[in-house]
């Protein structure tokens, strides 16, 4: 099995519920609100550089079972945010806080053929937040569903502006 198929799996059965329980599959927002309430959390939205996010864009408390989130607008990234760090509390234990750089859902998955990227690449680190990466893309929008779109003649740019 590949290495991350049981993060994949795991996000694929969380979205599964949520859509099964009347969540929108095509609302980013939506589902992460609903993942919230389901898995018995805390939202607070948080200005810009409040001192509680720590520098990040979005963390999640284990003690107080919240999630902290930049509050910028930009509805699309903080589905993103939340789902990252949603896919912290499915996949892994205890608190996670991310920099800006840390939650990249484009980043991929490969290992870099050379250099320190490789070496960096297998840090403990890098690797829950490339698995919290990999949750949030799987949760947000399957592969599968990318797959159905395209073949159905969506262009990326029409799945984009529909997400």
């Amino acid at each position: 099995m590949e290495a991350f198929e049981p993060v994949r799996i795991s996000a694929s059965t969380l979205r599964a519920e949520l859509v099964a329980a009347s969540a929108n599959p095509d609302s980013p927002m939506e589902l992460v609100l609903a993942a919230v309430k389901r898995l018995d959390l805390e939202l607070a939205w948080l200005a810009a550089g409040d001192p509680a996010l720590k520098g990040a864009r979005a963390l999640f408390d284990s003690q107080g079972g919240i999630i902290c989130c930049v509050d910028d607008g930009d509805t699309a990234a903080q589905a993103c945010f939340i789902a990252h760090e949603i896919g912290h509390i499915r996949v892994h234990a205890g608190s996670a806080e991310c920099t800006n750089e840390d939650i990249d859902a484009s980043r991929s998955t490969e290992v870099a053929p050379v250099g320190l990227q490789r070496v960096e690449d297998y840090g403990v680190r890098e690797r829950r937040e490339l698995q919290a990466n990999v949750f949030a893309r799987e949760f947000l929008f399957p592969r599968a569903a990318a797959r159905r779109k395209h073949l159905a003649g969506e262009t990326a740019s029409v799945i984009a502006e529909s997400l």
